[in-house]
Order: structure tokens, then C-alpha cells, then sequence
């Protein structure tokens, strides 16, 4: 999760507005069989990974204008249950937490 993360945060470098990543990355990340949504405030990243397990990241804006990739994460855990996640402090949050934990 961590090195898919870091991926993503080099991805988003450079850029203050979801509109013109979304438009510069969409087909791109299509090419690599992530689906990229534009929401009213943030990018959803959702990555299959396999046997209906997925991890959903989340491009968002930062207080200082830029772009940045949210540490907390939708994804299915071990057991099968949906989960949102911080992928650095490795606890359950709540979803809320995906526009502010950067």
C-alpha cells in the first residue's frame, strides 16, 4: 500500500486543480486498469487488485493549494469487510478523515 501511495503522490506533483489532473490522468490510469472519478471534492483512484480485493485512493486538495494522495484508503481487508484505513498509522478511521489526512 505504502509504495502504491508513494506512486500515486509522484503523480500528483505539480498540479492545484482536480479538474486538470483529472483530465491529464484519466486516460492514463485507464491504461493501467485504474478507474479515476472525479468527485466535487476529491479524485477517487480505484485499483482491483484481485479475488474482489481493491484499494480505493484519493487525490485531494491541501490547505496550501497543491495536490496530495490521502493516507487513508478504502479497501477490503483481510477478512472480506470493507474498510477505511490509514495506511501509515495502519487503523481504522472514519471516512471523513480522506479529505484531511495527508
Amino acid at each position: 500500500m505504502r509504495k502504491r501511495h508513494a506512486f500515486l503522490s509522484e503523480t500528483v506533483k505539480g498540479y492545484t486543480s482536480l479538474e486538470e489532473y483529472a483530465r491529464d490522468k484519466e486516460e492514463w490510469f485507464a491504461i493501467l486498469g485504474i478507474a479515476l472519478t472525479l468527485g466535487d471534492d476529491c479524485i477517487s483512484l480505484y485499483n482491483y487488485i484481485e479475488y474482489n480485493n481493491y484499494e480505493d485512493y484519493y487525490v485531494v486538495p491541501t490547505a496550501d493549494g497543491r495536490l496530495a494522495v490521502s493516507h487513508v484508503i478504502w479497501w477490503q481487508d483481510p477478512y472480506c469487510a470493507n474498510d477505511v484505513f490509514n495506511i501509515f498509522t495502519e487503523k481504522s478511521v472514519d471516512d471523513e478523515d480522506i479529505l484531511t489526512t495527508y
